[in-house]
């Protein structure tokens, strides 16, 4: 009878894949509870409501997106794990992601999001020491604890459901990103005082202005 229960369990058991529908539902996830924390963190610093947006549309932090994915796909296969590994691996990965998205951001647009140089061991003041242990952190807590929650919660929701939204989220933030990236470039080319050419970066000016870029991306700052 215990025999019989056993291979019950074993048959009904739901095994844990890592779909590219569950790291875009992951991505999602990431990217709006990482844009409530950012602003509720702003609220708390400063006393004021201020806007994180990662893109013009949609109420999302991309970096977080990125994070949640980055720890999920770098920590699945050596979850069980020693604690250390976990940790270092997660401190090492997240860190080198770190420091490429505030060098790209700064490349591409000019601008930074973040900036360490007055926290004690930086580099260059794209990452520290101290965040950089925060990583490894987040990383025990991703995939020990956040990630199975996460994972099953996602399962639960009939597979149409998922597909639709994967579609659905995807589109709009592929159109986001463009138009966010559009407008970005055009206003670094303002204020290198060059004239709009064609069609395309005349609707670029009258409807993503200076006033307006600053305002969503009020935490970027120039360089």
């Amino acid at each position: 009878m215990t025999q019989a229960k056993a291979s019950e369990t074993k048959n009904t058991e739901v095994k844990d894949e890592l779909t590219v529908e569950k790291l875009i539902m992951i991505f999602l996830v990431a990217c709006l509870v990482g844009y409530a924390v950012e602003e509720i963190w702003c609220f708390i610093r400063h006393g004021y409501f201020e806007s994180r947006h990662s893109l013009i549309y949609g109420p999302l932090s991309v970096l977080y997106g990125m994070g949640a994915v980055l720890l999920t796909v770098s920590l699945y296969k050596i979850k069980d794990s020693k604690w250390y590994t976990i940790f270092l691996t997660a401190f090492v990965v997240c860190s080198a992601a770190e420091y490429i998205a505030s060098l790209g951001q700064e490349l591409l647009f000019g601008s930074v999001a973040w900036d360490y140089s007055n926290v004690p061991l930086n580099i260059n003041g794209r990452i520290c020491l101290l965040y950089s242990l925060f990583w490894g952190v987040l990383g025990l807590a991703w995939i020990k604890g956040i990630y199975p929650v996460l994972s099953r919660t996602i399962d639960a929701i009939p597979k149409d459901v998922t597909k639709y939204i994967c579609i659905a989220f995807t589109v709009f933030f592929v159109f986001d990103c463009i138009v966010s990236a559009s407008a970005a470039v055009r206003m670094d080319k303002r204020q290198e005082n060059v004239p709009a050419r064609n069609k395309v970066e005349i609707f670029l000016d009258e409807h993503y202005t200076d006033e307006r870029m600053h305002a969503i991306y009020a935490n970027s700052k120039d360089v």
